[in-house]
Order: structure tokens, then C-alpha cells, then sequence
């Protein structure tokens, strides 16, 4: 990945726990900075404002997962989702729980990117962006990901009043058709575009963010039945070339 211009790397937990039980998390850590790699994230949490029952039970059991993960690796962030769409987000317990993981991942040397998926229960950004600056928590703030922001309607024009620059833990671009394809679900996972080969306006948001000031990691997530289907050099290579030409 370095060799095609990337400094970092995501990791989901199905691999962590795969390399955990064959190379090691030492082995791992040494395979990433051969390949030239200097962040890496660990992701992802669900479920962790859900009262106790199964899916808690099953959040609970990843988030030590994760957290063990991104210790050992020396993860720069932690990415967290907003909980299904039909479960209630409690103020109160959102903020709670928020507080606990932000210890939490303090205690690992690393921090919590919070990534509400325009179909969750905190997709409601203004009040998300509002909830973690109340909390004020050094190891707790926002993923923006274009994607997300897009299919929400937010205005990025917005951004600098809605959110704090401490806030902002990384950036993720892509983009995509005016109007999803299938479900969102579906539209989240399978269709993604390059940057600035659809109808996101990526310029438009980056310059936003660079407003804030932000100079953190910027990543690409490109879930795309038709970017599968292609050679991962290849992939690599123009996700580069079109991350840069926006950038």
C-alpha cells in the first residue's frame, strides 16, 4: 500500500481476531510497518449504547476486542457506529456509555472515531456533533465520512458551526449517485464511487474541512461491487490518483 502512496490501514475485527490466533499481534504490527504503513485503524463497534441482552452482550465481548487490538497495534483510532436506526439513542446513556469507551480507549493509547451511518439512530448529525462536544472527552470524537454526511442532506457549509476542530479523529472520502441504489444498506456497501467521479461535490467538502483546520489522517472507503472486481494494485492506484486530484 505505501509503494501506491498510502501511509495507513483499516482492519476490521474478523482479521484482527485471525491474526491474533496465527501471527500474532506482534507479527501483525511488524507486517504493517514493513509495508511502509504509519496508522492503522481498528474497526468496528456496534451495539455499544444497547441495553443488556444478546447485541449488547456480543458489543461488549468486541469492544474488549477492539480494545486489546488497538493497544497492541498502536491504533490511532477506534471506529464506532450509531446504533440501528429503530433503537432508541438516549441521551443520557449515549453520553454514559460515550464516557466509559473514551476511558477506555484512553487507558490503550488510542481513541474513538464515532461514524453514525446515515441510517442509524445518531444520524441525526447536528444533535451528534452537539452530544460529543458536550461530553468533551480527549479520546472521543468524530469519523466524517462524506458518504454518510451526503446521503443525510447535510450542507458542508455547515460544518465549521457544527463542529469543533478537536472533534474531527480522521476523514473519509468516496462518493456516489444522486440517489442510492437498493437500500441504503445495499447503496453503503456496494456502490460506492471514486472521489470526484459522482455527485458528492468532494472538493466542496474538503475545503470545509480544511477550514477547521483539521490536519489529521484523511482515508478512502470504497465499498464497491465494481472496485472488487478489479486487481487491488490497480484499485490502489486510481483510488490514489483520485483522492489526490481532490485533495
Amino acid at each position: 500500500m505505501a509503494a501506491s502512496g498510502f501511509t495507513g490501514i483499516g482492519i476490521g475485527l474478523p482479521d484482527l481476531l485471525a491474526a491474533r490466533k496465527t501471527i500474532g499481534y506482534g507479527g501483525l504490527r511488524e507486517l504493517i510497518a514493513e509495508a511502509g504503513l504509519t496508522r492503522t485503524e481498528v474497526e468496528f463497534l456496534g451495539d455499544w449504547f444497547a441495553p443488556a441482552g444478546p447485541a449488547r452482550s456480543d458489543s461488549d465481548r468486541d469492544r474488549a476486542a477492539l480494545l486489546d487490538a488497538a493497544e497492541s497495534l498502536g491504533a490511532h483510532h477506534i471506529k464506532l457506529g450509531g446504533g440501528a436506526a429503530d433503537a432508541p439513542a438516549d441521551t443520557d446513556t449515549v453520553l454514559t456509555e460515550l464516557q466509559r469507551l473514551g476511558d477506555e480507549a484512553s487507558a490503550c493509547g488510542t481513541r474513538i472515531a464515532l461514524e453514525p451511518g446515515a441510517d442509524s439512530a445518531l444520524a441525526d448529525y447536528p444533535r451528534t456533533f452537539g452530544l460529543v462536544a458536550e461530553l468533551d472527552h480527549p479520546a472521543v470524537g468524530m469519523m466524517l465520512d462524506i458518504w454518510h454526511l451526503f446521503r443525510v442532506g447535510l450542507d458542508y457549509t455547515t460544518l465549521p458551526e457544527l463542529v469543533r476542530p478537536q472533534d474531527i479523529v480522521a476523514v473519509e472520502l468516496s462518493d456516489g449517485l444522486p440517489v442510492p441504489i437498493g437500500s441504503i444498506f445495499e447503496d453503503t456497501f456496494d456502490h460506492r464511487l471514486l472521489p470526484g467521479k459522482g455527485a458528492f461535490d468532494v472538493r466542496s467538502f474538503v475545503a470545509e474541512v480544511r477550514k477547521l483546520g483539521f490536519d489529521g489522517p484523511w482515508g478512502l472507503e470504497l465499498m464497491s461491487d465494481e472496485l472488487r472486481r478489479m486487481p487491488v494494485p490497480q484499485v490502489l492506484d486510481e483510488a490514489r490518483d483520485a483522492a489526490l486530484a481532490v485533495l
